[in-house]
């Protein structure tokens, strides 16, 4: 438990990082994007802002999940990171509608001048940082094991997409396509729309104890590893904001003793604590002969 406490704190280093550059790029973005009249940049620059919300809520539940459980919250305080994520989904819509019903007339009456060449710098500058902050976090998220920090990084990844995407149509403004501009900046749009969807998505799946199937077959083989497990019976998952809970009944040769097969049952708990795994309760069963 105390290695799982220190990985949730280690993890906030990689939340506070994605906080910290997003605000900075989401200032510096929309401050060039109104001073030189590019709405792609805008809007990238919106984008970032609905990310520092998700960051948040992934830093949130993160310094929730190492409050220790009592009598009110048996599983500790952990259900919290999904209710912070799905107020964080409502908000992000909410910002890439806004962002379409900006853009999307301008879309049938473009300017005719291209922005100033200086956005497309901004952009690049914009997706190699937050490319940086990908691997940092990736690599975080890989020691940590923070399922919410990778996925955290692989948002970061998409960001950094995104706004050289944007640089990329960017340059066809200065090729004579001034309408690249809104056309990027209502895709942009449709994309933070998707990204608060997705959240929600995954938010109400968690809350409804929903696990994903292909996690239950990884842990499954993480249990199979473990010397003296013959056969997994059953498996459980639920998702308490970034931490795992897990009920697993492992079979076990019928003919060792109590005493061996709850120390199998300790190694597959320590086992799985390795993997990631916060909380496992694992009941061990007889194999039947035939």
């Amino acid at each position: 438990m105390m290695c799982n406490i220190n990985n949730l704190k280690l993890a906030q280093r990689g939340a506070y990082l994605s906080i910290f550059t997003y605000i900075i790029l989401a200032v510096l973005k929309y401050y060039f994007g109104v001073e030189y009249d590019s709405a792609a940049v805008r809007a990238d620059a919106l984008n970032n802002m609905t990310d520092i919300f998700a960051s948040l809520a992934v830093l949130i539940g993160l310094k929730i999940s190492i409050r220790p459980p009592d009598d009110n919250h048996p599983y500790g305080h952990l259900k919290s990171e999904n209710i912070a994520s799905l107020v964080v989904s409502f908000i992000i819509i909410f910002v890439g509608l806004q962002v379409l019903m900006e853009n999307v007339p301008a879309v049938f009456s473009p300017a005719e001048q291209a922005p100033n060449p200086v956005v497309i710098y901004v952009s690049i500058f914009s997706g190699l940082v937050m490319l940086a902050v990908f691997f940092i976090n990736r690599k975080l998220a890989e020691k940590t094991k923070s399922t919410s920090l990778k996925s955290a990084s692989m948002d970061n990844f998409s960001d950094s997409m995104i706004s050289l995407g944007t640089a990329a149509g960017l340059i066809l403004t200065q090729l004579g396509l001034p309408i690249a501009d809104v056309i990027i900046a209502s895709i942009l749009g449709l994309l933070i729309m998707y990204t608060g969807l997705k959240i929600l998505k995954d938010a109400v799946f968690a809350l409804s104890d929903g696990y994903n199937d292909a996690d239950l077959i990884e842990h499954k083989e993480d249990v199979l590893e473990v010397n003296g497990v013959l056969d997994v019976k059953s498996i459980k998952g639920r998702y308490h904001g970034s931490s795992i809970f897990l009920d697993v009944t492992i079979i076990v040769d019928p003919d060792i003793s109590i005493t061996d097969a709850h120390m199998i049952c300790d190694r597959v708990e320590e086992h799985m604590h390795d993997k990631g795994i916060m909380s496992l309760y694992v009941h061990p069963e007889p194999k039947l002969h035939e």
